[in-house]
């Protein structure tokens, strides 16, 4: 296989890698953090080694950099890229989610949110209750949402982001009755669809993770597959935020599998850490 080249069975995910999402991985777990550039021909090599092909990254590379959240420069005859200033905030948003969970105890106080934005409006409606979903609201109905959280401040920021905050109000609550908190949840988020999520994550990493501590024991892990593995670790993980709400332990069933998913995904990224990094630091270096 030539520089370039995809190795078809580099990347052992449960979900496919697509290059936008290698892109945004790329930069939120390794250039972003470390203030980085990568270079066009590194972007490419790394694109190889999880199977997507130049032609791909490229195209990628291009489409990211028209839609301003990457930006080129160049040195000579070479380009390298680097997050604009709206990745680097999509990317702060996604790091608070994926490695800083919220683990304080509950106060049973729940944020919500009433809005009612008008037709004319939809493309922006359409927007906003995506990204509710990823502040960790649920749809009550009728243009109601409620998070267990303390994400006021946050959805102000949204709201006004799409010019949308005249159309809406914002309180925190409890609630009084009639039921009880759990019944809530069940009416807001399906737990048993996340569960088995987590469950699935679970049964296809923690074999890997078994096999790889015995690899790094036996000093035969090579940094190339520490790199490849650690990215479809994060790939996977990071869909999470999108489906569960990050809700308190109070609200959450006995066994939930989201904790061992959390565990399992924590350990098993720094493990890999030292080895990926290296590779990745190889493979830019040109920059």
């Amino acid at each position: 296989m030539t520089q370039g080249d995809p190795d078809p069975t580099a990347f052992p995910s449960i979900e496919p890698l697509r290059p936008r999402s290698m892109l945004f991985t790329l930069y939120g777990d390794y250039a972003y953090p470390r203030g980085q550039a990568i270079g066009l021909r590194g972007l490419v090599t790394i694109g190889a080694r999880l199977g997507i092909g130049q032609t791909a990254v490229r195209s990628a590379v291009a489409r990211l950099s028209r839609q301003d959240w990457l930006e080129a420069r160049k040195t000579g005859n070479r380009s390298s890229y680097r997050l604009t200033e709206a990745g680097r905030r999509l990317i702060d948003e996604g790091t608070r989610r994926i490695y800083k969970p919220r683990r304080r105890p509950w106060d049973g106080r729940w944020s919500l949110l009433t809005y009612s934005i008008p037709e004319a409006r939809r493309a922006a409606r359409d927007r906003i209750r995506r990204q509710l979903a990823w502040l960790g609201f649920g749809a009550l109905g009728g243009g109601t949402y409620v998070s267990p959280r303390r994400v006021v401040e946050d959805t102000l920021l949204l709201l006004r982001a799409h010019g949308a905050d005249r159309f809406a109000r914002i309180f925190t609550a409890h609630l009084s009755g009639p039921g009880v908190d759990a019944d809530l949840v069940r009416q807001c988020w399906n737990l048993e669809i996340i569960a088995r999520r987590y469950g699935a994550f679970v049964a296809h990493y923690e074999p890997k993770r078994k096999r790889d501590v015995r690899r790094a024991a036996a000093g035969t892990l090579v940094d190339a597959d520490a790199f490849a593995m650690r990215f479809a670790l994060t790939h996977d993980f990071r869909r999470f935020p999108f489906i569960d709400p990050d809700l308190p332990r109070e609200l959450l069933p006995a066994g939930w599998p989201g904790f061992r998913a959390r565990e399992l995904f924590e350990s098993y990224h720094g493990m890999l850490t030292d080895g990926a990094l290296r590779y990745f630091d190889v493979v830019t270096r040109d920059v």
